[in-house]
């Protein structure tokens, strides 16, 4: 990786064209939104909410608002100039895309997602072993009725491989239809089960005849849209009516089960022992229970929780009697343990990888080793802990062809080596199996290589010093030919919660800024995990602020260093993402000339009452105790905008009926900006509409992408991306009525 060189002139064959200045004219004004302000006293401090009535969907000033507003974002992003080129360049980036994902190895069948050209959604293939042909099991698109589009979002295959359980979500949403593939058969079975959203862990029952699903009950209330999930068993052959809940709270002695809980079943092979994993709302800890299978297969299981939330386990690994859990109790870049039925004492747990330089993030157990993925710093590396008769050795570091995102980590006790799937900013996606004896790794060539180019670009790992001198990772991605002239238009991507780092996601569109110049930037705040779960508690609850503060400081760095300016510089996050973006826009405004919240939290006084709101609560808190309330109101931007403040053009991304993300949450901010900025500049919110777009997630990426990529070469000022000026007003005229009438003569 390399800097770019500094210029002491410019040189002008080598410089960007020159960008014009923004258009100073007055911009066409949005329509208003009526102030209905809402106050009340919370912890003894007087809140203002304008614009709370936007929270009720079903109110008819809320849907005008929404539509207007729509319409009012559509006409201008469709005027701005260079934006149907640069969806067309997007489109021949995206068109030609192939990515092979969700890999699943059962026998010696080999299950997959796959978005090939042509495709809206990706279909569900299967393959002989990854030499074998490919055949396509599954196409949503013959789920698609009355317009309303579909997606499979979730599949696992059976330990023999002869069926395939798949999730299908129809017009956006995220409930799905459990359906069951016979492989063998070419068709489908008998099986529709509906509200299984969650059930990427969907575990078979070793025998291959029957799996553990979890579905939601029906709610009527939204706050408990999440709640409740239940774990069933469903027998094939037999009527789904008979499926009987094996886990859920009170369910064969389960205790201490939370309300929101995301629940899976383990039920690992040539083992005595089944495992329930509770997870509570957007929380990485989980509460591990354990029962016999003879007696879940007869749904008669009872069962003992060994490891509870407060005893920080991640993740974990079955075979046989042993138990592997990763846990960061005591360790914050947390450590492997091994305890061993019938007991299962973690208090006598052995720690068979001890904490080291690496976070682990995950662990994956094959027949010859256990699989580590771990970070430093948001750079992810793989290690092998060989196990042998007298238990695991020393970790071995297994070598990747680049500095990568292992995007998926795949091991079956059964089978000898892994599987993994590599990418990186720049690098292509890669399959590959790691060799069990030598550690090398051999390219499956299920993944084919990419039509897009990146030979062109470069990638850089920079450090900002935060307000406290804490050093936070900068990852700036640009063409090789940048130069330091404090004028590349630059986009900077934030995230910083639930302990996740900021990942390498390699997506060809990204050409369409980059060869423009563009600098891409992704700055791996606190609050992630790219250090462990230090790093992600400096930036959690009472800390966040440190998130906000992280994110100020990366932006003034990548300035200070030369690489762009304010008048250059947007910023951009998605969902939790809004808590850093939304922060620097309210605290620093002049540090930018555009942000893009997209599907943001923004309102974090409310977040808790909308229906994706009461998971993230073990996150960020809630507004019931004093101390969350500060914190909550520290970190929520849509109440500190200031009247009269000169803000940078915005624009808000919100999708309708969105149970995470609700669209008030962006839909009052752009209000709220409307009404206060004095800046002159655009405040646009853009509304997407997952009914109408479903099943074609492939365009609706692309649309958004080229509205975003547009929106702010036109506040950059870049000359090919500015709209014609408004025609002057009309001159004011009166009707010409002739010259007064004169007095008769002798009056």
């Amino acid at each position: 990786m390399t800097h770019p060189r500094v210029l002491l002139a410019v040189i002008a064959a080598l410089a960007l064209p020159a960008m014009a200045q923004t258009q100073t004219q007055t911009q066409p004004q949005p329509p208003v939104a009526p102030v209905k302000e809402v106050r009340e006293t919370l912890h003894g401090v007087e809140v203002a909410d304008p614009y709370r009535y936007l929270e009720d969907a079903a109110d008819p000033e809320t849907r005008v608002f929404f539509r207007t507003q729509a319409n009012f974002a559509r006409v201008q992003l469709d005027k701005i100039p260079g934006r149907e080129e640069l969806l067309k360049r997007i489109r021949s980036l995206s068109e030609f895309r192939t990515e092979v994902t969700a890999l699943d190895v059962s026998g010696p069948r080999v299950f997959y997602l796959k978005l090939a050209p042509g495709l809206a959604s990706p279909v569900l293939c299967m393959r002989e072993g990854f030499a074998g042909a490919e055949r396509v099991l599954v196409d949503p698109q013959r789920f698609v009725r009355d317009g309303v589009g579909a997606a499979i979002t979730w599949h696992a295959a059976s330990p023999d491989g002869r069926h395939v359980a798949y999730g299908v979500a129809r017009g956006g949403r995220e409930d799905t239809v459990l359906r069951v593939f016979d492989a063998a058969a070419g068709r489908d079975l008998a099986i529709e089960i509906d509200r299984t959203r969650f059930n990427e862990q969907l575990a078979w029952h070793p025998d291959s005849h029957a799996f553990y699903y979890a579905r939601r009950p029906e709610s009527q209330d939204p706050l408990k849209h999440y709640a409740s999930l239940r774990v069933y068993r469903h027998v094939l052959g037999r009527d789904t009516a008979k499926d009987e809940i094996v886990f859920a709270p009170g369910v064969g002695g389960a205790r201490d089960v939370p309300e929101f809980v995301f629940p899976a079943l383990v039920v690992p092979a040539e083992s005595r022992y089944a495992y329930a994993i509770a997870r509570e709302g957007s929380r990485r800890e989980i509460a591990v229970h354990v029962t016999e299978q003879r007696d879940l297969a007869a749904a008669a299981p009872r069962w003992r929780k060994i490891a509870g939330i407060g005893d920080n386990v991640t993740a974990l690994e079955a075979w046989k009697d042993d138990l592997y859990l990763l846990s960061h109790q005591g360790a914050p870049h947390s450590r492997v343990l091994h305890v061993k039925g019938p007991d299962f004492a973690l208090a006598r747990a052995k720690v068979v990888v001890p904490e080291g330089d690496a976070v682990i993030q995950n662990i994956a157990l094959a027949r010859d080793a256990l699989y580590l993925r771990g970070t430093v710093g948001g750079l992810e590396r793989l290690e092998r802990v060989p196990i042998g008769l007298l238990g695991t050795k020393k970790p071995e570091y297994v070598k990747t062809p680049f500095d990568t995102h292992i995007s998926q980590l795949v091991a079956d006790p059964r089978r000898p080596g892994a599987v993994l799937r590599l990418q990186g900013w720049i690098e292509p996606p890669v399959v590959v199996e790691v060799d069990a004896k030598s550690g090398d790794l051999r390219n499956t060539k299920i993944q084919p290589p990419p039509v897009a180019d990146f030979a062109e670009m470069d990638e850089v790992r920079l450090y900002a010093p935060s307000h406290d001198g804490t050093k936070v990772p900068v990852t700036l991605v640009y063409k090789k030919t940048t130069m330091l002239t404090a004028d590349n238009p630059t986009l900077l991507v934030g995230y910083g919660s639930h302990g996740r780092p900021l990942l390498p996601v390699f997506d060809p569109a990204h050409l369409a800024w980059l060869e423009r110049g563009g600098i891409l930037a992704f700055a791996h705040v606190r609050g992630g995990g790219e250090y462990g779960e230090a790093w992600h508690r400096a930036g959690y609850r009472a800390t966040k602020a440190n998130t906000i503060l992280d994110f100020i400081a990366a932006a003034e760095f990548i300035s200070k260093y030369g690489f762009t300016s304010a008048k250059r510089l947007a910023i951009a996050g998605t969902g939790a993402g809004g808590i850093p973006v939304g922060g620097a826009l309210v605290r620093r405004p002049e540090l930018f000339a555009a942000v893009v919240p997209r599907l943001a939290m923004l309102d974090m006084l409310r977040f808790e009452f909308a229906p994706g709101g009461p998971p993230d609560v073990p996150e960020f808190g809630s507004i019931s105790g004093a101390a969350g309330f500060e914190a909550l109101r520290e970190m929520s931007a849509y109440h500190q905008v200031k009247e009269g403040a000169a803000y940078p053009a915005a624009l808000l991304i919100a999708a309708l009926d969105d149970p995470r993300f609700a669209p008030w949450q962006p839909g009052k901010m752009a209000a709220r900006l409307q009404a206060a900025t004095s800046s002159g500049k655009p405040v646009l919110l853009r509304l997407e509409d997952p009914a109408a777009s479903a099943g074609n997630a492939r365009r609706q990426q692309e649309e958004e992408l080229a509205d975003v990529y547009a929106f702010l070469l036109w506040q950059f000022g870049h000359p090919d991306f500015q709209p014609p000026p408004p025609p002057p007003p009309p001159i004011p005229s009166e009707e010409f009525v002739g010259p007064p009438e004169l007095p008769a003569k002798g009056t």
